[in-house]
Formats: structure tokens, C-alpha cells, sequence
């Protein structure tokens, strides 16, 4: 299953954007910050990031240069999202490897959902196990 790790510093914005990838078919891990963003990569298993640029204490920005010095994050997709339009802030951005660069105020969560899809693909849903054909009734001798 692909796994989208949610670093976003506003908790309802954090379990909104989990709540529709998993009903997408993602599995979804969060963080309120940089270093617990740090310690979710460390778990393993992140296919892609999405990154708030305004956060407390260690911007998105800064977090993003602090992973792509390491090679198993290097080219790790990222979509970073942000508040600002600001185009020397995306341009700072797209030299860092970020794949996409939403402004919060202009998409929807549907753009959300398309712009993840084009970088990791949702595990379809697991169909249950086929049940044996029922035996069929022996003719009762009468």
C-alpha cells in the first residue's frame, strides 16, 4: 500500500487531508513538525510527502533541505503546500525537488487527490475471499 506522510502543523488540516487518502487507499502517517516528520521517515516505508511550508520552528523548506542531503530521500516526491503565493518561494521550492506546489486558498481536495495520484498510486481494495461453490444436493431416491 502506498504510504503519504502528512506533515502539517494544524491538526484539523493534518486529519482532513488523512481521512480522504485513506478512503482513496492510502495509508496515511502524520506529523505536527520537522522532527517528528525526521522520525516518521526513519519508520520506513514513506512514498511520498506532504509538506506544509509554514510550520513553527523548522519551515518545510528547511525540513526538505535537511532530507535531500541524505540519498534514500534524495528524490522522494514531495508536494509542498503553503498559504503564501509567493512565486520566488516556488521557485526556491522547485529547485529542491518539490513535484508540486499548491497554494492552500486554490485547490480543492479533489486537486488534492489528482496531484498525489500522479506520483503514487492507491493499493486497490483487497476483494474478499472467494467463497467454495455450495455441493450441490444429491436427488433424493424416492
Amino acid at each position: 500500500m502506498s504510504r503519504i506522510l502528512i506533515v502539517e502543523d494544524l491538526v484539523a488540516g493534518r486529519e482532513a487531508m488523512a481521512k480522504l487518502l485513506q478512503r482513496e487507499g492510502y495509508d496515511v502517517a502524520g506529523a505536527r513538525n520537522g522532527a517528528e516528520a525526521l522520525a516518521r521517515l526513519k519508520e520506513g516505508g514513506i512514498d511520498l510527502i506532504l509538506l506544509d511550508h509554514m510550520m513553527p520552528e523548522v519551515d518545510g523548506l528547511t525540513f526538505l533541505s535537511g532530507i535531500r542531503r541524505f540519498p534514500k530521500w534524495k528524490n522522494m516526491p514531495v508536494i509542498m503546500f503553503t498559504g503564501l503565493k509567493d512565486r520566488n518561494h516556488l521557485m526556491k521550492a522547485q529547485t529542491m525537488g518539490v513535484k508540486e506546489y499548491m497554494v492552500k486558498s486554490e485547490y480543492t481536495m479533489h486537486d488534492l487527490v489528482q496531484l498525489v495520484r500522479k506520483h503514487v498510486q492507491p493499493t486497490p481494495p483487497t476483494p474478499p475471499p472467494e467463497q467454495p461453490p455450495a455441493a450441490a444436493a444429491a436427488p433424493v431416491a424416492g
